[in-house]
């Protein structure tokens, strides 16, 4: 049993690190897919709890037994331990039945060590809850302005997240297309940024699984692009001069 704990311990700590070096999207789908990860986090935050809660209840009722036997007994009392009786001449034994083996007590320093392992893994979850909560906030706040077609603050968000101009990115989105998402229906150059379709398909976007008249994934697409010396190729009529 005490195995089977330590390696869930040891699972959750591993899930709860690679969750921290998660980067999210921005789409719709990774919103949703945050959720379900936010939620099954603070359930893992709640079981946590619980569990450090009965370990420090357990090293608590171990150490109250620790002192009260430990208690020297006041003999002016007269609480006196009394003697087993003698059993009767000639009489035999009880029969007694198997005995069965009890389960061994964890020491005062192993329940110490489970309280102090499972205050790790609640520090963890909080933490873990803490940083998804922060990203399905965003994700929430992303759709909204979307929604409105409020598209500075989506390109602060994306050009701090590239590191690139956000006044340079919003230039080049307003010579492009006046900020119309739909910008150019029916024709090969669409959406914000006015992206051919074979350029927005291409393996090097890590957006192209979203529309191309997704207008935060052309956002975050076109600051991706930009921060890796794409942009005079992708633009090269308005980048120079706006960015």
């Amino acid at each position: 049993m005490e195995r089977k704990k330590s390696l869930i311990a040891v699972s959750v700590i591993v899930l709860a690190l690679c969750t921290l070096v998660a980067v999210s999207l921005p789409q719709g789908a990774e919103a949703a897919s945050l959720k379900q990860r936010l939620s099954a986090a603070k359930k893992g935050l709640r079981d946590a709890t619980r569990r450090l809660r009965a370990a420090e209840a357990a090293l608590a009722a171990a150490e109250a037994d620790v002192s009260s036997v430990a208690a020297p007994v006041d003999p002016s009392s007269g609480a006196a331990e009394e003697q087993p009786a003698d059993p009767p001449a000639g009489s035999e034994p009880a029969a007694t039945e198997s005995a069965v083996p009890a389960a061994p007590v964890p020491s005062i320093a192993q329940l110490r060590a489970r309280v102090a392992a499972t205050r790790r893994a609640v520090r963890i979850w909080r933490k873990r809850v803490r940083k998804l909560t922060r990203k399905y906030e965003l994700q929430r706040r992303l759709a909204q302005w979307e929604s409105r077609g409020q598209w500075r603050p989506i390109i602060a968000v994306a050009a701090a997240r590239y590191h690139v101009k956000a006044a340079g990115i919003y230039r080049i989105m307003m010579r492009e297309s006046g900020g119309r998402r739909r910008a150019g229906s029916g024709t090969p150059f669409r959406g914000l940024f006015q992206y051919h379709t074979g350029t927005w398909a291409a393996s090097w976007n890590p957006y192209r699984g979203d529309s191309i008249y997704d207008g935060s994934a052309q956002i975050f697409a076109t600051c991706y692009a930009v921060s890796r010396g794409m942009g005079p190729s992708l633009w090269t009529t308005t980048f120079w001069s706006q960015y």
